[in-house]
């Protein structure tokens, strides 16, 4: 899994505290960004699907699924105070099913490039973005 933070106020969300995933769990407005950045760099995605812990888009190629998190890391409350905010997006790549049967690692070469783009991506919109990896 690959990670990464960052703080900005882009992505507050619209709707109020009781229609988000969860209390301070915001990310539907950065995975619809997302999904939109990606799709104009010809990476097409899934549009945004909600967890407990925040949203998601799918990205497939070939017989890879890939799966990209967007989720807020504050308190309730905090996405309506016109301040920034700490961000977490994630990339999770499902083992196929000949990958799971030998126990094999995901392959990272995809996730790799989605991160890469997702890291430009966001600094063409001035959010200075910490990354890392994750096992």
């Amino acid at each position: 899994m690959t990670d990464l933070e960052f703080t900005s106020d882009k992505f507050l969300p619209c709707l109020p505290e009781d229609c988000q995933a969860n209390p301070g769990v915001y990310g539907f407005e950065l995975a619809l960004w997302l999904s939109q950045a990606l799709a104009r760099a010809g990476l097409f995605t899934s549009y945004p699907m909600g967890e407990d812990w925040g949203w998601f888009i799918e990205y497939i190629e070939g017989e890879a699924e890939v799966m990209i998190g967007c989720g807020s890391q504050c308190e309730a409350g905090d996405g309506y105070r016109g301040q920034p905010v700490m961000w977490h997006v994630f990339i999770k790549q499902r083992r196929s099913l000949k990958q799971w049967i030998k126990r094999q690692p995901a392959e990272s070469a995809i996730a790799a490039k989605l991160m890469a783009n997702i890291v430009a991506l966001l600094r063409s919109e001035g959010i200075d973005v910490n990354s890392g990896d994750a096992s």
